[in-house]
């Protein structure tokens, strides 16, 4: 009896720490999944929150650049729009020279064109990670790791007008100013209006009369692909169809989007106007 009592007594002896093992084991293999799996999880959560708050942020800012219309150049009102980055940062790009675009319309023999040279407009940016929003032309676009989006329009329309006629209404938005650039937490960005141009020689008139007497839309951008889907939905939402009555082209190598008018039949009017306002913004 003597013997088994303390045979007994070793055993409880050796179980104690297997057990203390055993429960740390465990403890130790969760708090590593814990780190592995849960950790990246919440990281990406805070930063779809921080997206999402940037995202409507940005369509704030847009609101407020809208708002700005003289009444006189450098003089006309200016709008502060607070940004809170999260840890991102902020860039402002006024004449950006890989975001331009151009209009020109053939009519008769000739062909015109709305700007001398590209409008270089610019956009204002915003960075976190592998995500991208961008003001840009009027719009709000974000751009992901893998793909782009136009989450607010600009003030930009294709509209059906009198009979098969089409009306194209562009309201192009160019920064002046200087590079500036801010990257931490709560920032504010600064708009100004400098000047307001109206290009009316061919405001409320047909510059295309036939079919295959076009207008013509080049944009370059990052951001083409987004812009290639705007102009798609606009024209299909004016009654349009591809590709008798218009056409998309994209070429990624030179980040370019050319969008070809054509009307819906041979007779019918296509109605342009373009606006250009110029804005000053800085970062601060």
């Amino acid at each position: 009896m003597i013997m088994r009592s303390e045979f007994s007594r070793c055993e409880n002896a050796v179980e104690t720490p297997i057990g203390m093992i055993l429960v740390l084991t465990i403890m130790t293999t969760a708090i590593a999944g814990i780190y592995a799996v849960g950790v990246p999880l919440i990281r990406d959560a805070q930063h779809n929150v921080r997206i999402q708050s940037m995202q409507n942020d940005f369509k704030i800012l847009q609101a407020d650049v809208n708002e700005l219309k003289g009444p006189l150049p450098g003089e006309g009102p200016s709008r502060i729009t607070t940004l809170n980055m999260g840890g991102g940062s902020i860039t402002v790009m006024p004449d950006a020279p890989t975001t331009k675009i151009q209009v020109n319309y053939v009519n008769d023999t000739s062909d015109y064109y709305v700007f001398d040279d590209p409008l270089d407009v610019g956009n204002i940016k915003y960075a976190l990670r592998d995500d991208t929003i961008i003001y840009e032309n009027g719009a709000v676009i974000t751009k992901y790791a893998v793909g782009e989006i136009m989450i607010s329009r600009p003030n930009m329309f294709i509209t059906p007008s009198i009979g098969n006629n089409i009306t194209v209404m562009l309201h192009m938005i160019k920064f002046s100013g200087s590079l500036s650039s801010v990257g931490g937490g709560v920032t504010s960005v600064y708009s100004r209006f400098m000047e307001f141009d109206n290009s009316s020689d061919f405001k409320n008139k047909p510059v295309a009369t036939t079919l295959y007497q076009n207008v013509n839309i080049t944009i370059t951008s990052e951001y083409y692909q987004a812009w290639a889907n705007f102009f798609e939905n606009e024209l299909k939402n004016a009654g349009l169809s591809s590709p008798s009555q218009y056409k998309i082209t994209q070429y990624p190598t030179t980040k370019q989007v050319v969008i070809n008018i054509y009307g819906k039949t041979a007779g019918d009017d296509i109605y342009l106007s373009v606006h250009e306002t110029i804005i000053r913004s800085s970062v601060s």
